[in-house]
């Protein structure tokens, strides 16, 4: 007993490192408590700032991270940081790097559990913008990139000597609970509380270009009338309080909504024929059309009707080959007893010459040779394979069902987009989220192609039919009809989607006693589904041939703003 209990205790020291938690570094963290900035305008237009930031570390760090950006100016210069103790300024050490107009200062200063001071100066060449009629301040003082969040902001603006109040328009850009005031004597303030991390926080001043004349850049343009609009537009979009916007988006999505229907269903006849259905065939044309016609497209299940209907008319014979028991797969051979196409549609002429011309050889072609086929000679297929849809829907057009109207999804299309990019690019902000309502546009792209009158009036009666094989088939609620009757229901069955209904209800019904050779028997509902699932992974097979190959090619206050020079932020390291 005591043996088994040491055991245990040795166990449950051994897997104790286990369940313990690994022991991590402390976390560490940083904030930013108070950032004041005071910037000074010379009468060559350059900006002169100092800025005192008070961080307070939780943890070890070594030194902040100031970012900088020297955008619409001539360059920032004479970067100089400090640590402000005890009334003292400690110069420290700096390291620049940058990217473009991007520059980062790294100040190393140790700093463990602590709160610190840090003042730096700089000076920002050229800043300042004349024009005809006025001279224009437009700077960043933080940006998307500041990626920490600084509990309160206090910018001080002095303009050269001599700019009086009156003679001053200003605007802040940033956080919504921002204020700008212009003080008597001409310094313009502006407060943020909190400025959040990659928000921007700009100012926009406006004095007389007298207080610059050493200010290299110039222009001739009168440009004040033009920004006291700017910035009235932008606020009058802060002022919004969103009502006016979501009134436009209801009235803009009734209109798309409106459009968009019209577009997909109000351009659609009414057929000349109402019906329940019956058993009667509403027409002779091929599956294939009536493919065309139900969907506007042609798919591999529709080539495989097409082919059986061929048997059916006796073009075609079709027979099971058996392969043994070793091989899990059945094939099927198909012959062509007499090369005459007399009566046929050209889209099942061009069926046999492919098949039994070009994929098969002395009249016979498998179903395994139409996979091999597809497999090693995929382009060759692909392109035969659009050449039949596209043969198909010819004989539509022939028969006058289906009529093209390429033009109408374009335009839904069109619509869509300059809709979208249009509120994106020209609309004010508050405006913009509006262009989403042009997404419900995307969902009513109506088809290239639409049914005729008569097209429409042969879709109604080809739906009762559809209608009569999933309510009454023969097959399955009546009497078995001749077996000849029901291939010819069969072959419709496959475009219409109920064979496999068909094919179920069949198997019990059918019983393969026929004198009649080139009738049906029980196999040929047996074995529709693999038939079909052959002739897709044929066309699968050629489109993923294809695929691979090419793959390896190759005054105010507004939120607003953004366009002035400058920027940055600050962080730590």
């Amino acid at each position: 007993m005591a043996s088994a209990t040491r055991i245990v205790v040795l166990l449950f020291v051994l897997l104790l490192p286990l369940f313990a938690q690994p022991a991590h570094a402390a976390e560490r963290s940083y904030r930013i408590g108070q950032a004041d900035i005071h910037a000074r305008i010379d009468s060559n237009g350059d900006m002169h700032v100092a800025e005192e930031d008070t961080y307070h570390f939780a943890g070890a760090f070594n030194g902040i991270v100031v970012d900088l950006n020297r955008s619409k100016s001539d360059g920032i210069v004479d970067f100089q940081a400090f640590d402000v103790t005890l009334q003292q300024e400690i110069p420290l050490r700096s390291e620049l790097s940058g990217d473009g107009d991007k520059l980062q200062y790294k100040v190393y200063s140790q700093s463990e559990d602590e709160s610190k001071v840090f003042r730096f100066t700089y000076t920002v060449h050229n800043v300042v913008q004349v024009y005809a009629d006025t001279a224009e301040l437009y700077w960043k003082f933080f940006d998307e990139a500041n990626a920490s969040e600084l509990e309160t902001v206090t910018l001080a603006v002095d303009l050269p000597d001599g700019v009086g109040q009156d003679e001053i328009e200003a605007y802040g850009h940033g956080p919504g609970q921002g204020a700008v005031e212009i003080a008597n004597n001409g310094t313009v303030r502006y407060q943020v509380t909190p400025l959040p991390a990659g928000e921007l926080l700009e100012v926009r001043i406006l004095f007389p270009d007298s207080a610059v004349p050493g200010s290299g850049k110039r222009s001739d343009e009168a440009m004040l009338e033009a920004i006291r609009q700017e910035e009235q537009d932008a606020a009058a979009a802060d002022d919004d309080d969103g009502t006016a916007s979501v009134y436009g988006a209801l009235a803009l999505l009734v209109v798309n909504l409106a459009f968009g229907i019209y577009a997909k269903f109000g351009r659609t006849f009414k057929p000349d024929w109402v019906g329940n259905g019956d058993r009667e065939i509403p027409a002779d044309v091929t599956p294939a059309v009536v493919a065309y016609l139900m969907e506007f497209r042609v798919k591999p299940r529709d080539l495989m009707a097409t082919l059986v209907d061929l048997v059916r008319k006796q073009q075609v014979e079709m027979r099971q080959v058996n392969r043994g028991a070793a091989r899990n797969e059945n094939n099927y051979v198909f012959r062509l007893p007499d090369r005459s196409t007399e009566g046929l549609q050209p889209h099942e002429t061009m069926l046999i010459d492919w098949l039994f011309g070009e994929v098969g050889r002395d009249g016979k072609v498998t179903l395994a040779g139409i996979r091999h086929h597809a497999r090693y000679s995929a382009d060759e297929f692909r392109k035969r394979w659009a050449k039949w849809q596209n043969e198909v829907g010819q004989a539509a057009n022939r028969l006058e069902y289906v009529e093209n109207q390429t033009w109408l999804p374009r335009l839904v299309i069109l619509a869509a987009i300059a809709e979208f990019f249009g509120f994106w690019f020209v609309a004010p902000e508050a405006w913009r989220w509006l262009m989403f309502c042009a997404l419900p546009l995307f969902a009513f792209i109506p088809k290239s192609k639409r049914r005729t009158r008569r097209g429409q009036t042969e879709y109604a009666k080809w739906k009762a039919f559809q209608r009569y094989l999933r309510r009454d088939s023969a097959v399955a609620t009546q009497e078995p009809l001749a077996v000849h009757e029901q291939g010819r229901e069969f072959v419709y069955a496959i475009p219409l989607g109920e064979a496999k209904r068909m094919v179920a209800a069949t198997r019990v019904k059918i019983r393969g006693e026929t004198t009649e050779r080139y009738m049906f028997d029980s196999l040929f509902y047996a074995h529709y589904e693999y038939w079909t699932e052959s002739f897709e992974k044929s066309v699968a097979s050629a489109n993923q041939s294809d695929r691979s190959s090419g793959d390896s090619s190759g005054g105010t206050f507004s939120s607003g703003g953004g366009a002035g020079g400058g920027g940055g932020g600050r962080g730590a390291f």
